[in-house]
């Protein structure tokens, strides 16, 4: 009789010598040195962790839940939590669901930034994958990114998730290799740029077959992506950045017209940074990135430090030609686990499906690489816990476009400040206008029943929680 454990990532005992090379003088006996570590480790994690770990169900009662742009990646995500997976692992299911199911705004070719919470390491911090231009190799070419998804999500579960890495992509490889039905959403962002999807054969052959746009119910499929995601979940990102492999999708792409060499792939690397810091009573407001304004007029006359930063952001969004950011593809979403970890991320293609081109042999389209689109948003998504005792509070991620970010900011002057507080914003209807909720106001634990999950209609997406 065979008898099958599933183990997470976390529960596997891992020994490293902290002398390699060393020469021990006793040798004990490796069965005695194995036995003893798998107890301990079985031990440590039945007792903190659902026996069934990975499989979906394993989490009875409450969950945590997710808040984003497109339906089908938030049942995914919420199957992570569900299966016993942490914040960061639901994330990357998301996000990886996404480069399918709303290429428009998330892709293997683009990037994203998000805010952290882990509550165990008591510690908030930032990942910086925004995708960057490549290399010009030659005057004609059209400007494209580098790649930054993968390594990001891999940075991302590596450091905070506890599910196995080939888990999480293998929804995400499924709808891609079997086909999907299209959301209202990606429909949506279709119709919004038809000229654009139409103008690029590789996005035309995708998104309207036959001259037509795609309605909601039919199946997007694609072979090339699949076989991508495949690579990606079993060799990992390593595969994709420093082999034969990437050197071909580099060669692909300058073939296609755009900026990207083997160089730029291997030498990429997403980066943690700390967030900026804002103190809202007993809380303190994490923010991915900060107001680029030294100052702004008072819109906002309450909430101190909270009112004076938010009128930072204020003041950014009327500085300038924001005419790009208002034609940006990005999304923003949030999610939060039963221990309270958090995470809130905005992805980006940095123009609506990106440049138009790509390694079309890989499935892989690229994000714009022009400066003005590849700009990071007006504002970035932000979580507010309780430094001293590491409560979850609130979470908030959008578009980060004019009409984005206004709304954005007004959200969080009337849920942080208090009602009435937005009451003098000028309201943004440049761009799209999205952003996702999670507010747990009297703090998770050991409040989760305060908790609220906020899926805005105007990015065709929903809530998942339980």
């Amino acid at each position: 009789m065979r008898v099958t454990m599933r183990l997470s990532k976390m529960c596997v005992p891992y020994f490293r010598s902290s002398d390699v090379g060393s020469r021990p003088t006793r040798k004990p006996s490796w069965r005695i040195a194995v036995a003893i570590a798998m107890t301990a480790g079985m031990a440590a994690c039945s007792s903190n962790e659902p026996e069934n770990i990975g499989q979906i169900g394993a989490v009875s009662g409450y969950l945590g839940g997710v808040v984003a742009d497109e339906p089908r990646a938030v049942r995914n995500a919420r199957d992570v939590l569900s299966a016993g997976g942490t914040a960061a692992d639901a994330a990357v299911a998301l996000y990886a669901t996404m480069t399918v199911t709303k290429p428009s705004v998330a892709g293997i070719g683009g990037g994203g930034v998000c805010v952290v919470h882990d509550r165990v390491s008591k510690k908030v911090e930032v990942l910086d994958f925004w995708p960057r231009p490549g290399t010009r190799t030659s005057s004609d070419q059209i400007a494209t990114t580098i790649p930054a998804v993968p390594r990001g999500l891999y940075a991302l579960s590596a450091r905070y998730g506890r599910l196995e890495w080939r888990s999480l992509l293998s929804t995400a490889e499924q709808y891609a290799r079997l086909g999907v039905p299209v959301s209202r959403s990606l429909v949506n962002d279709i119709e919004a740029n038809q000229d654009q999807v139409y103008a690029s054969p590789m996005l035309r052959n995708s998104f309207m077959p036959n001259g037509k746009v795609l309605q909601v119910g039919d199946r997007i499929r694609s072979v090339n992506l699949a076989a991508l995601l495949t690579s990606l979940r079993v060799q990992g990102p390593g595969e994709f950045y420093n082999s034969a492999l990437g050197a071909r999708v580099a060669d692909a792409v300058q073939d296609a017209g755009g900026t990207l060499t083997a160089d730029d792939l291997r030498n990429y690397r997403p980066e943690w940074k700390n967030a900026t810091e804002v103190k809202v009573g007993n809380e303190t407001l994490y923010l991915a990135y900060p107001p680029r304004s030294d100052s702004g007029p008072s819109v906002i006359s309450q909430g101190e430090e909270l009112g004076g930063i938010l009128n930072r952001y204020l003041a950014d969004i009327t500085a300038g030609d924001n005419s790009a950011q208002a034609s940006s593809g990005r999304s923003g979403f949030v999610v939060v686990d039963r221990a309270a970890n958090a995470v809130a991320c905005v992805t980006t293609m940095n123009k609506p499906f990106g440049a138009g081109l790509g390694a079309e042999a890989f499935g892989l389209g690229l994000a714009a690489g022009d400066v003005a689109h590849a700009a990071t948003p007006l504002i970035g998504p932000a979580l507010m816990v309780n430094p001293y005792v590491w409560e979850y509070y609130y979470g908030i991620a959008g578009t980060g476009t004019p009409a984005g970010a206004t709304k954005q900011i007004a959200t969080m002057a009337e849920d942080l400040i208090g009602s009435g507080a937005a009451s003098g914003i000028a309201m943004s209807t440049d761009g799209k206008s999205s952003v996702n909720v999670i507010r747990c106001l009297e703090g998770t634990p050991p409040h989760p029943e305060s908790c609220r999950f906020i899926a805005d209609p105007a990015g065709g997406g929903m809530a998942g929680t339980r």
